[in-house]
């Protein structure tokens, strides 16, 4: 696997943070670390916990992050200098409308540095049937932030209500909404796959990759925002199997962490690729 190499330059995520656990931006620096990208983190939350790891002690401690702030620091550090070797831009939960206009405003600016700067949004708003995030951000992740980004990572279930699709009757359909939402390399996590497994798609203009893997009964909090974060780095790192990589390294991770519901704590092993599929979509 070609790796990052050396001075490739640090990768600015913007999305939760918590005290204990490993999801959102705990599971974005170690992926990307694990292929030689340092980060440059901003907090859009800050939780105790996610609210799911301790379902019997009630609402997590801690809270959204003032979207003002977050414009604040990212103002402080472009002037800083501490943005000026950033190569990429990754987002991932931005709590309320609020944060989406303040992510799109950092974004912008950064862009105004570095016109090259590659933006990954991963829209996280929803799952398993159900927005988990008010509307107005899905509506702002579709209308505000998708516009700038030359990536996005959905699950299914995000692509269904981004495109405002009812369902997916195959994986033409999967394809042909992604491509209708403009972003130019969309990568679709949860994609229809036979039982026990699970797939994703990798869709640009002239291509449509797929890669499937055993799902595991029950997955730990953070695959999301790991997967976004290892797929970014291996594309930047211009890894021709990077789907099959992210894909395979998520699988292993899942196998070896049902019982905790967590990610691991420790280094990071990358897997070797599954295999990926061209499809004449």
């Amino acid at each position: 696997m070609q790796r990052a190499k050396a001075g490739h330059g640090s990768i600015f995520v913007m999305s939760s943070q918590v005290v204990s656990g490993q999801v959102g931006l705990k599971a974005t620096m170690p992926a990307l670390r694990a292929i030689g990208h340092e980060t440059v983190t901003l907090p859009t939350t800050l939780l105790s916990a996610h609210p799911a790891a301790f379902p019997t002690k009630g609402a997590p401690a801690g809270g959204p992050i003032e979207p003002g702030q977050m414009i604040e620091i990212a103002d402080w550090l472009l002037a800083a200098g501490a943005l000026d070797h950033c190569t990429a831009i990754l987002s991932g939960y931005l709590p309320s409308a609020a944060h989406i206009d303040a992510a799109a405003q950092i974004i912008a600016k950064i862009k105004a540095v570095n016109p090259q700067v590659f933006y990954c949004c991963d829209p996280i708003c929803g799952d398993e049937g159900r927005l988990y995030l008010p509307e107005e951000v899905m509506h702002g992740l579709r209308d505000r932030l998708l516009p700038l980004a030359d990536m996005a990572t959905p699950n299914l279930y995000e692509l269904q209500r981004l495109a405002g699709r009812d369902c997916f009757a195959d994986e033409v359909e999967v394809v042909d909404a992604a491509r209708d939402l403009g972003v130019a390399h969309m990568v679709v996590t949860s994609a229809p796959a036979a039982a026990e497994r699970i797939a994703a798609l990798a869709v640009t203009a002239n291509e449509v990759l797929r890669c499937e893997t055993a799902r595991a009964p029950k997955a730990p909090y953070g695959m999301g925002d790991f997967f976004a974060a290892l797929y970014l780095g291996l594309h930047l790192a211009e890894e021709p199997k990077a789907l099959g990589i992210a894909c395979a390294t998520l699988a292993q991770m899942a196998a070896a962490n049902m019982e905790t519901s967590t990610l691991p704590h420790g280094p990071v092993h990358i897997a070797a690729a599954a295999i990926q599929d061209k499809l004449n979509i």
